[in-house]
Parts: C-alpha cells; structure tokens; sequence
C-alpha cells in the first residue's frame, strides 16, 4: 500500500533537545557536507541519501548525499519537475511514497515513477528543510525495496531535517550562493525529446540519458534549458556515449 504521507509540526523540547545534538554532531565532522553520510549511517535501512537547497539564479542543486542513485533521482526531480521531494518543496509538508509502484503515485507523478522505477528506485521519502518556515530545501531518502519507514526512522530523518536548516545558515547564503547554473527547461515534453535523442545516440535508457544531459549541464556551467535545445536540434555538445 502506497504510504502518501504528509505531516508537519512544530518540535518540543526533546526534539529540541536532539536537533541541537545533531547539529553538533555535524558541525564536528564539517557540516552540511556531512549530513548525508551520517544520515544515512543512522538509518541503515535506506539505500541512500541526499540533500538538495534552492539557490536564487541557480536553481536545485545538491548539497550532500550518500549511496548510489542520489544524483539520479535529483535529475528526476529538478528536470521532470515532479516527485516527492517536487511536492514537499512546493507544500512544505513531508511526502513520501513507499511504493512508486502503487497507483496514487503512478496517478501523481507519472514521468517521474516511470523513470524512477527504471533506476531501480521503489520508495522515496521527502523531508523539506524550513528556514523562517519556508521551505528551502529538501532531504530525501530513498531506497530499491518498498515499503514505509519505521517510525524511529521518520523521526530521525526529521531531525536531519532540522538540522540541515541550522547548518545551511553556517555555510550558506541561499541569496548570493554561486553554484553551477541549473535553470529548468519550461516544457517537460522538450526534456522527453532530447532524452530520446540521447538514447537513440548511446542506445542507453531513459533515466541514463537523463543523468549523462545533467552531469554535462552541471559540469560545463551550462544552463540545462540550452543543453536540451541543442540536443533536440541534434547538435550535441557533448558525446553521450561516454559513461558518467
């Protein structure tokens, strides 16, 4: 059974209490960058993840992550513009799916669990990182088995959450942060296209096309919303054939 779940609330004392000791925990080992190995050390039974903010004129990028396929799913949700962490940004309310592979989420985000599944992905789990109460990031966790996270698990990934947005004051200043540009093409039907000309070139599938189109955009400092024209035009600035 898919687990759509939405919840935010206001921590107690405890909570807290727990934040303030994993941020301490944090900051000892580096910081934000930390926060995805060390999450994920504390909730062994995902398989990865990751940490994304938005920064003005720059658009999602990735913060800290840990396991195998965190990269992918963030192509997903920044270039598809659908997914968990899309709709916990956008409500700032946790969404998680246990299983992509149920109707309601096939129903919600259905580009998005098409390839998702295709990455191996089964259950994904959004957390948004609030500043001031507005959202200004997201920590997902995802893993390849379906299924809900125990709660034990939730309510740490909750104080992960909460910490991210303590360390992102440390470390970052979303307003003037400068990394690589990422501005998202308006026309999702645009991203299929240069996808399929990618695999048609590399004879790859959907979602390693999807991720070789981001890591060029990301690597050359390119705006992703020009990497999908020239490909669509079948002037690939890049060699797709090449594994990333």
């Amino acid at each position: 059974m898919t687990d759509l779940g939405r919840g935010a609330g206001q921590p107690d004392r405890e909570q807290q209490r727990q934040v303030r000791q994993v941020v301490s925990a944090l900051r000892a080992r580096g910081g934000v960058g930390a926060l995805g190995a060390e999450c994920h050390r504390d909730l062994p039974d995902v398989d990865g993840v990751v940490l994304s903010v938005f920064a003005a004129h720059a658009g999602w990028i990735i913060l800290s992550d840990s396991g195998p396929r965190g990269d992918q799913l963030e192509d997903l949700h920044a270039t598809i513009q659908q997914g968990p962490g899309i709709d916990a940004a956008g409500t700032n309310e946790i969404v998680t799916a246990a299983d992509l592979n149920d109707a309601a989420p096939r129903t919600r985000w259905p580009r998005f669990v098409e390839l998702a599944l295709s990455c191996g992905l089964r259950a994904v789990f959004a957390y948004p990182v609030r500043s001031d109460t507005q959202p200004v990031g997201v920590l997902s966790l995802y893993r390849a088995v379906p299924g809900p996270l125990r709660a034990t698990d939730d309510e740490r990934a909750r104080r992960y959450a909460d910490a991210a947005a303590i360390l992102l004051l440390d470390d970052l200043d979303l307003s003037s942060a400068r990394p690589v540009a990422m501005a998202l093409p308006a026309d999702t039907g645009e991203v299929q296209q240069a996808i399929g000309v990618v695999m048609e070139y590399a004879g790859v599938d959907a979602a390693t096309a999807l991720h070789r189109l981001r890591v060029y955009a990301r690597s050359s400092g390119r705006p992703m919303r020009d990497v999908i024209a020239e490909v669509r035009a079948c002037q690939l600035p890049f060699d797709p054939t090449v594994p990333t």
